[in-house]
């Protein structure tokens, strides 16, 4: 048992986050022509990203038995991905244009704001992890600008993401909910979540505030969350929900960029 306990990954745990910064990162790049600003700024962005899960290890938020044994490590981990994703995105903050050095403040904002929901503990409710989302996907937005996209259109692709991941969020709690209370089916008001936020795209697109492609990018991520809720996947077959949210996310990547680029 100690020699498991020895052998714990000091990588981030949540699989969905993974896609969550990664897709819109690709996204930025895609949307325009990236040169060397683009790619470091998307690799600061990930290496801030990889240094999660030894922050939660060294300040106990993974309980104090993985704090005693990892803490150690765990800080020295977090102090080399902290320092690179600095380094690394300082580096492509001074090679971006003006406008993309705007856009490159918003992932840090966003940022500190996730800490707050941390150290209050409620990074794990439904508003926590979509807030959770929508930061994680902000890094798609300076890399866009830095790529040579509009900021207009990167924006408006950082929308879709969140507007696509929030309603992945809320069929991912469902699956997790029936599993723990049954009796108590949260489905139907996912289900309202999930139109509501098409419906936002949509009013959206209509107004003239935000184009066509937002709510077109955001269908697929809201199709995909329909069905693992209509057809109420169980828990154990958790990753089938998995593989559906990368389908939609492929093709809403596809929409962005052939749209907005």
């Amino acid at each position: 048992m100690r020699k498991l306990s020895e052998d714990r990954s000091l990588l981030p745990h949540e699989h969905g986050a993974y896609g969550q910064i990664a897709m819109p990162l690709l996204c930025g790049l895609a949307l325009g022509r990236p040169g060397a600003a683009a790619f470091m700024l998307a690799a600061g962005a990930l290496l801030g990203f990889l240094s999660y899960e030894p922050l939660l290890v060294a300040s106990g938020r993974r309980g104090r038995r993985t704090q005693e044994d990892h803490g150690a490590r765990a800080r020295g981990l977090a102090a080399g991905f902290l320092t690179a994703a600095v380094a690394v995105s300082g580096a492509g903050f001074g090679l971006s244009p003006p406008e993309a050095r705007w856009a490159a403040a918003v992932p840090p904002i966003l940022a500190v704001g996730i800490a707050l929901l941390v150290w209050l503990e409620v990074e794990r409710t439904v508003p926590g992890e979509v807030a959770v989302a929508v930061a994680l996907s902000s890094a798609g937005f300076p890399v866009g600008v830095a790529s040579g996209a509009r900021p207009g259109a990167a924006a408006a692709a950082w929308l879709a993401w969140s507007l696509g991941f929030a309603a992945a969020t809320l069929a991912v709690e469902v699956v997790l909910a029936r599993s723990r209370a049954p009796a108590r089916d949260p489905g139907p008001a996912a289900l309202g979540g999930v139109v509501l936020l098409q419906a936002i795209a949509v009013a959206l697109a209509v107004a003239g505030i935000v184009p066509a492609a937002v709510p077109a990018a955001v269908a697929p991520l809201a199709l995909s969350s329909l069905t693992v809720i209509l057809l109420r996947v169980q828990a154990r077959r958790l990753k089938r929900v998995g593989w559906a949210t990368l389908t939609g996310s492929a093709a809403t990547l596809a929409v962005l960029v052939a749209a907005l680029r």
